[in-house]
């Protein structure tokens, strides 16, 4: 089954094991081993229909509180009850699992979503990573 996972889902679970004890990092070729996901979707309507109208369009939820700092004690923002994209394969009998897929793009030629403050962005950025502020966002 084809799922994509969230990152602050596999974070912890990479720094569980004994080869990526420090999480998600770049390597040799400055990107990480695992990639990551643009947040979007492409269905085939017909198919799509019908699984909604299986399933009621009842997804599994969850809450993803953004902290303040390490001891995650202060919420950075207000934290909300959400329901990701990346479930949708989960609801999917035998049968709607076996067209799932994914495709892989530069990041580059991809959207650049604009979702940290510039501080967060700059230090992002100085790690080599995208930085995902307004700067550096689509126009």
């Amino acid at each position: 089954r084809t799922v994509n996972v969230e990152y602050n889902q596999l974070d912890p679970l990479l720094r569980a094991t004994e080869e990526y004890k420090e999480g998600d990092v770049n390597d040799s070729s400055g990107y990480s081993p695992f990639p990551g996901n643009i947040n979007q979707l492409v269905f085939k309507l017909d198919a799509y229909n019908k699984i909604l109208q299986r399933t009621k369009g009842i997804m599994p939820d969850f809450v993803n509180p953004k902290y303040k700092d390490s001891n995650k004690t202060v919420f950075k923002k207000p934290t909300r009850l959400e329901c990701m994209m990346q479930e949708f394969p989960t609801v999917l009998n035998t049968n709607e699992s076996q067209r799932v897929g994914f495709t892989q793009a530069a990041s580059e030629i991809c959207f650049s979503p604009v979702k940290n403050n510039v501080a967060d962005g700059t230090a992002l950025q100085a790690k080599g990573i995208a930085a995902g502020a307004a700067a550096t966002g689509e126009a």
